[in-house]
């Protein structure tokens, strides 16, 4: 079979560090040519090029889309600059990977699933935790129990790291940037989330790093389709705390207790299962199950296909327009249909800096 031909659009941090790195083996059996990068950087191309072996190098996507003949196309970018990258790949059948959040505007992402819905395409969202070995191991463990409270811990370093990850009205803030991921990971194993209720602690100006201007603390409570409750706490006050952090999931059943983390499952304070992780190895089992999926054409082999992802993107623009209405309960179908939105400039009326 011939190798699957592969572009890529932006040539940030995660397609560096995660996405190349995990296509790597493929490229070198030879399942994947890496046939396209496209960035607006010509450094950033010619030095990524060089490094991981692409072919061509593009600044306009538009052109690398009409010159190259791709199978599939990975779309690393900020979700602000999201544009007609994914109607261009369906109009032409070509696969789509997209790196969350896929957008700040929930009804350009609904409009986005219709056109990969209609071409019928292969779609992934970069929900790696998906692919972690220990979430399989939860799903088999919740195959035997009942759920009925999920909690998710997330405390990490205030510094920013880059620029648009640090600005709440380029990035929604850091439960859509980042947490967004656990929240995934939960439906995951529990379904798609039906209501949502936030207060977020504001960060004033001066308050922390200067570039940054985003809330402190995130508090959040979801209630599942199923009836299932969850909190999501997620906090970057730690700027300074010699890398103190948390990140891990409970789930709480009758008579039972899950703990998640990427390397260990502990069910009532046992260790179930335990496994060294290999740095970023879910990023690397990811792109194989899309290639994989690719390849066959079938879009049942993907674990965060574009469509379904929408749940996971409408809880975390939902929590952020129930802060913005002080904890008010929002029914997340009417964040997915626009009714209700969040305000990108909210963050002006705390007394932070904005880009308007």
């Amino acid at each position: 079979m011939s190798a699957t031909r592969v572009g890529f659009i932006g040539l940030g941090h995660i397609s560096i560090h995660a996405h190349l790195p995990g296509l790597a083996p493929l490229v070198e059996a030879g399942d994947v040519e890496l046939s396209a990068f496209c960035d607006i950087s010509e450094e950033a191309l010619a030095t990524q090029a060089a490094a991981f072996g692409a072919k061509a190098t593009y600044t306009d996507h538009h052109e690398m889309f009409e010159r190259e003949q791709l199978d599939a196309v990975y779309i690393n970018l900020p979700p602000t600059l999201h544009t007609d990258q994914v109607t261009i790949a369906a109009d032409k059948g070509i696969a789509v990977f997209v790196e969350k959040p896929v957008s700040l505007d929930m009804a350009q992402a609904v409009e986005f699933s219709r056109q990969v819905d209609k071409a019928g395409i292969v779609s992934q969202v970069g929900f790696m935790s998906r692919y972690y070995p220990s979430s399989e191991k939860v799903c088999q463990l919740l195959a035997e129990r009942t759920p009925r409270h999920v909690m998710i811990n997330l405390f990490y370093s205030g510094k920013p790291v880059r620029w648009w990850t640090s600005r709440y009205e380029e990035c929604g803030g850091s439960f859509v940037e980042n947490t967004v991921h656990m929240v995934d990971l939960v439906r995951y194993f529990l379904g798609d989330i039906a209501d949502v209720s936030a207060f977020y602690q504001w960060r004033q100006r001066g308050e922390g790093p200067e570039m940054m201007n985003m809330p402190h603390v995130y508090d959040v409570n979801y209630r599942f389709a199923s009836g299932v409750l969850g909190n999501a706490t997620t906090s970057r006050v730690l700027t300074n705390a010699d890398g103190a952090g948390r990140r891990d999931v409970v789930l709480v059943c009758d008579d039972s207790m899950i703990e998640w983390s990427t390397g260990k499952v502990i069910d009532n304070d046992k260790t179930v299962w335990e496994e060294e992780t290999q740095g970023r190895s879910a990023f690397a089992l990811q792109a194989q199950a899309f290639i994989t999926a690719v390849k066959a054409r079938d879009r049942s082999l993907m674990r965060s296909p574009y469509g379904p992802s929408l749940n996971s993107l409408a809880a975390v623009l939902g929590a952020n327009a129930s802060a913005e209405r002080d904890g008010e309960r929002l029914s997340l179908a009417d964040v997915q249909s626009s009714q209700v939105s969040w305000n990108p400039m909210f963050c002006a009326g705390h007394g932070t800096p904005t880009l308007d």
